[in-house]
């Protein structure tokens, strides 16, 4: 049984399955990355994470408590969720600027990346998403191959960080 302070997590979860089938991926991802980046509009300027010499990481996933309990009510993870996150991977393989793209290991990364770069632009700041994990997958690590090299770090010294935390991301002082 939902209980009523989860309804609406667990109804927007839903509709993104829904309209996977309705409009598809393209239009989805879409969707949820204007979600994002009007949210970040509304929480104004500001950098998120855990500083870590250069970089900045999240612990734990801010949407993991939502996704597990969805999991745990519906079963497995739904089919939409997967052809999101393969149609971004495919996205992201065609775009000239992978730099600017996020790492995606879940769903929710796209909307959780657009609210972070948003917020960070309006503070003078552009992101480098370099990595992330998605309390679905366990240890399975998505990672920006381009932004980590952009970032001047190696993969080794994201993986250290990753050991503690969910999502590794850069922040640079825009030109």
């Amino acid at each position: 049984m939902i209980r009523l302070g989860s309804m609406l997590p667990q109804a927007f979860l839903i509709g993104i399955t829904d309209l996977v089938d309705l409009i598809g991926a393209e239009m989805t991802v879409e969707w949820l990355i204007r979600i994002g980046t009007e949210l970040g509009e509304t929480q104004g300027p500001g950098l998120e994470g855990d500083p870590e010499g250069d970089l900045n990481y999240l612990p734990m996933c801010p949407f993991s408590h939502e996704l597990i309990r969805y999991i745990d009510m519906f079963g497995e993870r739904p089919e939409g969720f997967k052809i999101i996150v393969d149609y971004v991977k495919e996205r992201e393989a065609a775009d000239e600027d992978k730099v600017e793209c996020p790492a995606v290991s879940s769903v929710l990364c796209l909307l959780h990346h657009a609210y972070r770069v948003k917020r960070a632009e309006m503070a003078g700041q552009k992101t480098l998403h370099l990595a992330c994990k998605s309390p679905l997958t366990g240890s399975k690590t998505a990672y920006n191959e381009e932004a980590i090299e952009k970032a001047g770090v190696t993969k080794k010294d994201v993986d250290k960080i990753m050991e503690k935390s969910i999502c590794v991301f850069k922040f640079v002082k825009e030109e």
